[in-house]
């Protein structure tokens, strides 16, 4: 089979570029022919974005990759907001089957992330239009481009784009009924739940070390802050690594408390090492998260998560058997 990845690449790479490129390999190595159509908002962002309705480039883009490539099937993960939605029109243009994999909620809110100012946003999901979104300015702390990702997003929604789509992809039955009760309403025919995954090196297993570990983007909805504030209020060691818009707020933490370490980004084989040594991987996620692989790699490699109990998160772990819940947001929990 003859397979087109679209995806357009995050400013900071995270678990949606790890996600394409394990799938790329993973099709390949079971026999069929995949290609990239890759997009970024590395440049000209603002002209991209104000594209962001109908990205005539994208669109021609696409169907010359059609035209040369001629896949059987093409599999869109993220089209925000370099590709835009001219690259759904261009496929079917095509007559080509569309599968696309929904790893946030950018669909059925400005946010992307259901999450602004520090807490779960939830407003947008019954609404007709996300008025409150964009009054609160939920998408990079601005009205006007709050109310211009909305506007793109309902034009969208009343052409019917998105039912163009042959089938929708979800990381978890969580996702699947917030999906499913929006104002998009997808049909659960056009729903399959496949989960994220990853590969696990085999490697030598020391002692269990006196450290805890996060791996993962430094951003507020990941739970830095939380993690930061509770670790530096005890002895507890915690190694931080990767990258993030909070890198500085770690760095600072690490200088002035001596049992946190930041490590800054690390290759696999470190990430391997670290995981497979520490007491447990601390996931402080305060958002609905899709399917986080460091929480699959953390159990492929027989290591404890210590984790929010909230959305997927609650799921994954199962209280004192692979981990341990505790209370989003709750440093003292």
């Amino acid at each position: 089979m003859r397979v087109l990845i679209v995806h357009c690449s995050y400013k900071f790479r995270g678990g949606e570029d790890t996600v394409v490129s394990e799938e790329m390999n993973l099709l390949r190595n079971n026999g069929n022919e995949v290609q990239l159509l890759g997009f970024n908002n590395e440049t000209n962002a603002l002209i991209k974005l104000l594209q962001l309705p109908f990205n005539v480039p994208s669109y021609l883009k696409t169907r010359k990759k059609l035209r040369s490539y001629k896949p059987d099937i093409v599999h869109i993960h993220n089209l925000h907001f370099g590709a835009s939605a001219s690259v759904i029109y261009a496929i079917k243009k095509s007559r080509t089957p569309i599968v696309m994999t929904l790893h946030n909620f950018r669909l059925l809110c400005p946010s992307a992330l259901l999450f602004h100012n520090g807490t779960l946003f939830l407003n947008s999901l019954n609404k007709k239009f996300p008025w409150k979104a964009v009054i609160e300015g939920v998408y990079q702390n601005s009205r006007v481009l709050t109310l211009w990702v909305s506007l793109s997003n309902q034009l969208h929604k009343t052409l019917g784009t998105y039912n163009l789509v042959d089938r929708f992809i979800l990381l978890n039955d969580h996702s699947k009924h917030l999906f499913s009760d929006s104002t998009l309403a997808i049909p659960a025919g056009k729903i399959s739940i496949k989960p994220n995954f990853c590969k696990v090196p085999k490697v030598v297993k020391y002692a269990t070390s006196d450290y805890f570990l996060y791996i993962g983007r430094l951003s507020e909805e990941k739970g830095i802050s939380l993690l930061l504030e509770a670790f530096s209020s005890t002895g507890f060691k915690i190694k931080i690594a990767g990258d993030g818009p909070l890198k500085n707020k770690v760095v600072d933490y690490s200088s002035r408390h001596t049992n946190i370490e930041y490590l800054g980004v690390l290759n696999k084989e470190e990430v391997v090492f670290l995981m497979n040594n520490c007491s447990a991987l601390i996931f402080p996620s305060i958002w609905y998260e899709g399917l986080p692989l460091t929480i699959i790699e953390a159990f492929g490699s027989g290591t404890p998560v210590i984790g929010s109990k909230i959305g997927a998160i609650e799921n994954m772990i199962i209280d004192k058997y692979n981990g341990l819940h505790f209370r989003p947001s709750s440093k003292d929990d």
